[in-house]
């Protein structure tokens, strides 16, 4: 009976020992936006941005601004040029920017940008802050 003794405890103490739990994102209610997909079509009077808003936290942000270091000017418009306050990202889903919808105009280039090239477009929300998105010029 003795010898049982320890082998059952190490039976024990393996099975327990296998049986974490690691809680995801959307199991602890977070908020985790992931741009992706960022280009720029060169249009005047500057720069069309378009790009996808991965959002796979449980609760919803919203794009409040951007900004560009080519750009002395960035706006979120919508299809029509007209400006748009905000771009809502509820959780668990995937917003496209781009036209005809809402979208991120630059304007006013500080500087000449070519096709090919890659520039940073910092998009702020509300809640998380700035994100930095690599984007592509096209």
């Amino acid at each position: 009976m003795r010898r049982r003794t320890p082998a059952a405890l190490l039976l024990l103490v393996l099975a327990l020992t296998g049986c974490v739990y690691y809680p995801t994102v959307p199991d602890i209610g977070g908020i985790r936006i992931r741009p992706k997909n960022g280009r720029a079509l060169l249009q005047p009077p500057g720069l069309a941005v378009s790009m996808d808003i991965e959002s796979t936290g449980k609760f919803s942000d919203a794009i409040v601004g951007a900004t560009c270091d080519v750009a002395g000017r960035a706006a979120i418009v919508v299809g029509s040029g007209q400006a748009a306050g905000r771009v809502e990202v509820p959780g668990e889903t995937v917003v496209r920017l781009g036209p005809p919808g809402p979208h991120i105009v630059l304007s006013e280039l500080t500087r000449d940008v070519r096709p090919g090239e890659t520039v940073i477009v910092t998009l702020l929300f509300e809640k998380v802050g700035r994100i930095g998105v690599p984007t592509r010029v096209e």
